[in-house]
């Protein structure tokens, strides 16, 4: 029974991920940066042991191609210049250089393939990203049942809205593969993570069950919520397999599930206060 059921959500998942593309992503992988570290050697070479943390003996020497150290002026020019020697400790160089590529828009998936030490922060703002998203769009979906008017001119979004909610779960997940420096292929993504995808359908069955109790603004937020929570349960059960190389357990799905309920609480005390 359970086989089955799994086969049912991994046929749902690949019937979705084929109209989506990875090619985008892939491209994203590909964006080259430049990035110099310029300080006393000791600064300097503290700074590259941490964004470098992890790799392997190709990706170091992509690092390498990609980041340049200075104890001096730069000899070129660089897409970000980190002065080291004002970091209260190397690792704050981590959350400095995602920021500002996050800032001018540069893919963050390029960072986290080249730099294993920014993994964590990347996957994160990956997760969070995607997970304002989907609640933004699922709170969205509500406003035609809320204003009546509005009732009468949208047809009923509900299927269409797990839709979206549901790609954007599977282009998160891909992102998340692709900031571990794993190809984007939904051939490759989808049989080992079938497990971890699963776990978002009871998500969105309890975000329909509850919804439909709450009338009204509450409903569009606790929507939001659910919305939230379900697709940061989803994002991160799959950065902890491409971290540790297992499926989350009952421990771990728990830890991810009281995470991703008290982020997405958090986040709804911010939507209340904007209604």
């Amino acid at each position: 029974m359970l086989k089955s059921k799994m086969l049912g959500h991994v046929g749902h998942w690949w019937g979705l991920a084929k109209e989506l593309s990875p090619k985008q992503i892939e491209q994203e992988m590909l964006m080259p940066f430049r990035l110099a570290l310029v300080g006393l050697p000791d600064r300097v070479e503290s700074v590259w042991k941490v964004l470098t943390e992890g790799s392997n003996a190709q990706t170091l020497q992509l690092a390498a191609e990609y980041v340049k150290r200075y104890s001096g002026p730069p000899e070129a020019e660089y897409d970000m210049v980190l002065s080291c020697d004002v970091l209260d400790v190397p690792q704050d160089a981590i959350e400095q250089i995602v920021d500002y590529f996050q800032k001018q828009n540069f893919p963050l998936v390029a960072l986290a393939k080249v730099l294993p030490g920014t993994r964590q922060v990347v996957v994160n703002k990956i997760v969070e990203d995607s997970s304002s998203l989907n609640a933004g769009i699922a709170m969205l979906s509500s406003v035609p049942s809320v204003i009546p008017l509005l009732g009468l001119l949208a047809p009923p979004a509900a299927i269409a809205d797990m839709v979206i909610l549901t790609k954007n779960q599977l282009l998160m997940v891909l992102r998340v593969a692709a900031a571990y420096g794993r190809e984007p292929n939904w051939g490759k993504r989808l049989p080992e993570l079938a497990s971890v995808l699963g776990m978002a359908f009871g998500w969105r069955s309890l975000a329909r069950e509850l919804v439909g109790f709450v009338p009204g603004g509450i409903g569009m937020v606790i929507k939001g919520t659910i919305a939230y929570a379900g697709t940061a349960t989803v994002g991160r059960a799959a950065a902890w397999f491409y971290e540790t190389g297992k499926t989350p357990g009952k421990a771990e799905r728990e830890r991810l599930y009281e995470q991703a309920w008290q982020e997405a609480r958090s986040k709804s005390h911010e939507w209340k206060t904007k209604e």
